[in-house]
Order: C-alpha cells, then structure tokens, then sequence
C-alpha cells in the first residue's frame, strides 16, 4: 500500500504537467481580460491652418518654366524675390515679334505710297476729262449756217463720251478708294496684332519674377503624388509654388494605410511624436477624414486616407513641414475579453474559435466587437482563462 500511494501522486502530477504543456503550447493562447484599445498607426506632417499662396503669373500666356525658387523653409521678407521663370524664350519671341512688326510698319508705308501716286493719276485723269468735257460744252457751235451737220454732230458725241468717262474716271476712282482703304485697314489689323502680343509678352517678362507678399516662412506646395516644385519644372499660370503659412495655428496632415483604416471618425484623439523629438509625444483631434483612399506616391499601388486634425496646444518649435509618427485611439474598452485575430475564423457569416477543453477542440460561435490590427474583442461565446487554439482544428 505504501508503494502505491507515491505512484498514484506521481500520475496525477503527470496529468496535470501534460494539461499545462497543453496550455502553454505555442499554438494555443489562454484567454485574458485586459483594457483594450484599437490603434490606427499613421505618419504625416505638420502644416498651417491657414497661409498665404504663392503662384506663377497669372497673366503669362501659356506655361512657363521655372528657373530659380527660394530654398524651402529660409524666412523671406515682403518684397523679396522667391522665384524667377524662365525669360529667354519669351526675348525669342518678342525678337521675332519686332521684327515682324517693323516688316509690316514697312509695308503700310509702301503701300500707303503706291496707293497715294495710284490716287494721284486717278485725279490728274478725272481733271483732264472734265476740263476737257467743260471746254466742249462752252464752245461748241450747233449752228449749221457757221458748221456743216456732220461736224456738230461728230461735237455732240464727243462730248457725251467725255461725260461718259468722267463718269467712269468718278466711279473708279471711288472704287479705288474703298479698295486701298481695305487694304490700309487689314495691314493695320495686323501691325495692331503685332504690337497687342508684344505687350502681352512684356507685361510676361516683367512677371517673371514672383516676390512675396509679405515676410513669413517660405514652404513649397506639393502636388497629390507628393512631388514639389524644382528648378526647370513646367508651370501653368496661375499654379500654386508655394506659401507663406501662419504658423501660430498648426493642424497634422495624416496618411493611414488604407488596410489599416478601422472605423475613423471626426473627433478621435490622436497621439504622436515629431521624428525631430521623438522623446516628447503630443496630442490632436481629427477634425477631418477623406471619404476614400488614394495613392499618395507615382508608381506605388498602394492607397491611403488623408487624415486632418487639429492640435490641442501649439508648441514652440512647431513649424510647417516637420514630420511625425502617429497613434489614432479608435476605440477603447476596459477589462475586455480579446484574443489574436487569427484565433477567430469566419464560416457561412458566423465567427468562431477553436475552443480547447478536457484535450478536445470544440467549434465555438462567438460574437465580435472593437478589432485592432492584431486582437479582436469577444462581447459573448467565451470567458476568461479559457484556451483557444491559434490556427484551424478538426473537432473531437
């Protein structure tokens, strides 16, 4: 009897220690209560709530190229050159422009000549034929006792030719001047053409520099794929360079991974550290969140939601531009039961786990609240100190 009792106890410690390997295997996971939170990992930057643009030239015809811009972040004053275009295209064409013109100022004057001589001879004609057709009508004798029929007949008709062609002479010579006033008028449409496109080109050279409005903190506007303006970048007027931002109010421009994106909304508390200072860490609000991901980089497939959130406290040392990493608290649960999220598996819309129990593996419906990117809350189907199994079991 003596003997049997040690062999007794030292199978049941056998049992118990084959139950706690069990527990502790790798692929299974006992199950706490724990405070529980969801949180959406993002990185962006600081920026100005508002700030003051800085464009191309508005009135430049066509884009430009630009030449030289302002280092990023240098303070700049009021009246201070931040950027310069590209001119000498623009001093191509206005050459070719004044060149053209003083053709066509040559032109007008040539032909104002050859249409004033034309004119000229016009007139001189016309004078002859009347002076001639006046001289006929004043001595002309119809008397037959003094000349014979032929002759005063052979007078008539000369002088009703000579009415014919001062009529004619008249007409064309009002026809001439409808035509030369034509063409003077289509030259000087084009000298004013001309003369219109190089004062367009001029007002665009003397644009060509852009100052700032007033002193600030200069930074440089990037585009949706992230990419800011550089020295020989192609610009459309009017285009947005930059801006002189307001840094007494500072807002966080966030970007959350679209496969990260849990349930964002308006008015969650975001956590974050400037990489500058990653040893203090500051808090904001969200004050804005973009209805759907786009892609932030050329050539990367991948996508992300625009965040914006407004700071509860402006720091010193806070300007546009810095970078940060970030926390967004999503949701938060106290002494929750959670488990990994690979620990529940999905079937006909129902969730469940591998529930492990007396060396069996039991199929349990659960019911799912708040997930995180690695746990799941469990609101019923479960208890604490329960074991789950971490990948699929056959039951039994």
């Amino acid at each position: 009897m003596s003997k049997l009792i040690p062999c007794l106890l030292l199978s049941v410690c056998m049992v118990g220690c084959s139950q706690d390997d069990v527990a502790m295997d790798p692929l299974h996971y006992r199950v706490v209560k724990q405070d529980f939170k969801t949180m959406v990992p993002a990185k962006g930057y600081l920026e100005a709530v508002t700030a003051t643009p800085v464009n191309s030239p508005v009135g430049s015809r066509g884009p430009q190229t630009l030449a030289w811009l302002a280092p990023e972040y240098s303070v700049v004053k009021k009246g201070e050159v931040v950027a310069r275009f590209e001119g000498e295209r623009l001093q191509d064409e206005r050459s070719q422009l004044s060149s053209d013109l003083a053709l066509t100022s040559e032109e007008s004057q040539g032909k104002k000549a050859q249409l004033d001589s034309e004119k000229a001879i016009l007139q001189f004609d016309l004078a002859a034929v009347g002076h001639e057709k006046q001289f006929s009508q004043d001595y002309n004798i119809d008397d037959i006792r003094i000349r014979s029929k032929l002759d005063i007949i052979d007078a008539a008709q000369n002088t009703e030719f000579l009415e014919a062609k001062e009529q004619f002479l008249a007409w064309n010579d009002q026809r001439f001047s409808h035509s030369s006033a034509g063409e003077m008028a289509l030259i000087a449409m084009k000298e004013s053409q001309f003369k219109q496109r190089m004062s367009m080109i001029d007002s665009n050279l003397s644009s060509l520099e852009v100052v700032a409005p007033h002193d600030g903190l200069l930074t440089y506007e990037a585009n949706w794929r992230g990419e800011k303006p550089k020295e020989g970048q192609t610009l459309w007027p009017g285009q947005k360079i930059a801006e002189l931002p307001d840094t007494s109010v500072m807002a966080l421009k966030l970007f959350v991974a679209e496969r990260e994106a849990f349930d964002l909304a308006v008015g969650q508390t975001v956590s974050f550290t400037l990489n500058a200072q990653a040893q203090h860490t500051f808090t904001a609000t969200i004050s804005e969140v973009s209805p759907f991901p786009q892609s932030i980089k050329r050539g990367d497939p991948q996508k992300f939601y625009q965040v914006k959130a407004a700071l509860d406290a402006t720091q010193a040392g806070f300007f546009p531009g810095l970078k940060l990493t970030a926390s967004i608290l999503v949701a938060q649960v106290s002494q929750a039961i959670t488990v990994p999220s690979h620990a529940v598996f999905k079937e006909e819309n129902a969730d469940f786990v591998f529930l492990y129990q007396q060396g069996k593996y039991i199929k349990q419906q659960v019911e799912i609240g708040q997930r995180s990117a690695s746990l799941v809350e469990v609101i019923s189907g479960i208890d604490s100190d329960q074991v789950v199994s971490l990948i699929a079991r056959v039951e039994g």
